[in-house]
């Protein structure tokens, strides 16, 4: 079998085709699975990237926060010898507040002293709400302020703490409406720790923290290079809101780090055996994100953007593969119908030619007796004549409409009912043979149609010939033509054939084509030049058809510009 042939098959190329979609969808899902595995190792590398930047922050705000609690309170150069008169502990305090910027105060007692005797160290530029009295003047950036009555509460909380020999005392307090944390180092005067003997504090405002301590802090570890810059670093309290300005996009797919931590500005060991009842243990939270426009976020939207092109690509391959099978198939199939063209020509040609031959044979061989003999013979080279012209007609039209795509060479008014007598004049031999019943009917005032006369006819003998080519049993032939509105008329050619399959109906109009009834000889032209014809004259070729019934074809042409139509015609119908 040749490989056109084969090619031709439907199985062949149904195979061809699943193989071909198989192999490229193997390819678009490795390369998809490639793409994936590369893209989640850039996700977990940037992943990693986000827990170190969390881990390096926390360490730095884990150990900031615990600072003021190691450095000042349990500074060597601070006792409870060093703390009266206050001086030494006031250029500590200086120094605290100067590095660190959550104390808002320090607190300083001694037992030496009244009750309402006790010190408030205050920042000069963040005094707090509480400190009425005006700062006087003092050359360190701090106020030193008094206020008994906060004194007292301070110390009576603080005595629950010393009356178990505690070394700090941690807990919080709400003075005016607002939330604080105070962490107070007490000093005895006894090593059974039974007398207290000095308090040194400091007072955390927490409403502050959140506004200003994280942001700031944040800003910090940009700064100094203490947080990656490719990684957004947020932080949200104990119900989820965010605490700092910002927040990361939730547009990439890079997974979130989070990280837990105390909201404590101490050691936490200080009360993790005994931890007091009134101190809240707040644990916020920091979350760390790759930021879009970070080189690994980059990599991840150019392994989408390859997904993307990948399927295109894939797309496109297994469309111009179809295409290109697709047009294999359309070329082998024009080439053999060209092949089967061919055949039929010569078959057509054959056949009136060896009849003029035979007949021109016999005229001259003066075998023949009588007039109605030879003038019988005569007309057969005549009608045989006739056929070959035909066919030499079809071809040149082919030609023609494969050169310019144009028939037509003048437009005139024709009359209609002339070119069908031509046309059944020229088949009346082949019509008598086979015992046709005929029946036309068309008024005998149809108003002209404009067009080509030749074209019209040419388009008239095709229909004819298919109907006396391909009827079956029943040989009946009817030709109607009547005008319809819109400045038209409308000509109907029928048949009593076998009919052509609902399928094929619009096949039957292309060139080459022949349908599967359709029988011995024939170029497969007619109807394709036909269809050409009446296009051409602004008109269209419809067929209709009933399997074991017959055909009827239809052609419109327009109704020539200087005809006038009797309005009694318009009402008929073809029946």
């Amino acid at each position: 079998m040749r490989l056109e042939e084969l090619l031709l098959r439907r199985r062949t190329t149904a195979a061809i085709a699943a193989g071909a979609c198989v192999s490229v969808s193997l390819l678009a899902w490795l390369g998809y699975v490639a793409v994936r595995q590369w893209q989640q190792s850039v996700a977990t590398l940037a992943a990693r990237q986000a827990e170190e930047a969390s881990a390096l922050f926390l360490s730095s705000l884990t150990r900031d926060m615990r600072a003021v609690q190691r450095s000042v309170l349990l500074s060597p150069a601070i006792d409870r010898f060093t703390l009266r008169p206050p001086y030494e502990a006031i250029d500590v305090v200086a120094g605290a507040f100067a590095r660190y910027r959550y104390p808002e105060s320090f607190f300083l007692w001694r037992s030496d002293s009244v009750a309402s005797s006790g010190l408030f160290l205050n920042r000069r530029e963040r005094r707090p709400a509480w400190a009425h009295a005006a700062a006087g003047p003092n050359r360190f950036p701090l106020t030193v302020d008094t206020d008994a009555s906060l004194t007292r509460r301070l110390l009576d909380r603080i005595d629950v703490d010393a009356a178990q020999a505690r070394r700090f005392s941690v807990f919080a307090m709400t003075i005016d409406g607002t939330a604080y944390q105070v962490v107070a180092r007490l000093f005895y005067d006894d090593n059974l720790r039974q007398q207290l003997d000095t308090v040194f504090a400091f007072t955390v405002n927490l409403e502050w923290v959140r506004q200003h301590y994280f942001s700031s802090l944040l800003s910090d570890a940009a700064s100094t290079g203490a947080a990656h810059d490719n990684v957004w670093l947020v932080i949200r309290d104990d119900r989820e809101r965010v605490v700092t300005p910002g927040a990361y996009s939730a547009r990439n797919t890079i997974p979130v780090v989070r990280r837990v931590f105390p909201v404590t500005f101490f050691d936490p060991l200080l009360i993790a055996a005994d931890p007091p009842a009134d101190l809240p243990r707040e644990s916020w939270i920091v979350e760390a994100k790759a930021r879009d426009d970070s080189s690994v976020v980059a990599a991840i939207g150019a392994g989408d953007r390859m997904l993307m092109l990948q399927a295109l690509a894939a797309v496109m391959l297994v469309a111009g593969f179809a295409l290109t099978l697709r047009a294999s198939r359309a070329s082998l199939r024009l080439v053999d119908l060209q092949s089967e063209f061919v055949s039929s020509v010569t078959h057509e040609f054959k056949t009136p030619i060896a009849t003029i031959q035979a007949a021109g044979e016999t005229l001259a061989s003066g075998r023949m007796d009588g007039d109605g003999t030879r003038r019988e013979y005569a007309t057969y080279i005549v009608q045989e004549s006739r056929r070959l012209t035909r066919l030499v007609d079809n071809l040149l039209a082919f030609s023609r409409l494969q050169d310019t795509g144009e028939m037509l060479h003048v437009e005139e008014p024709v009359a209609l009912a002339d070119l069908v007598a031509g046309t059944l004049q020229r088949f009346a031999l082949h019509i008598s043979d086979r015992r046709f019943d005929v029946t036309v009917n068309i008024p005998p005032d149809l108003p002209p149609v404009r067009g080509d006369a030749s074209a019209i006819g040419l388009l008239l003998d095709n229909l004819v010939d298919n109907v006396i080519r391909h009827s079956r049993a029943i040989h009946r032939l009817r030709v109607a033509a009547a005008p319809v509105h819109g400045g038209r008329v409308i000509v109907e050619v029928t048949d009593s054939g076998g009919g052509i399959a609902e399928d094929e109906l619009r096949a039957v109009t292309r060139k080459f084509y022949r349908g599967r009834n359709a029988g011995q000889g024939g170029t497969g032209l007619g109807l394709a030049i036909a269809s050409r014809i009446a296009a051409q004259h602004g008109g269209e070729l419809t067929i209709r058809s009933e399997r074991g019934v017959g055909t009827t074809v239809s052609v419109s042409f327009a109704i020539s510009a200087t005809a006038a139509v009797p309005s009694e015609l318009l009402a008929s119908k073809t029946g």
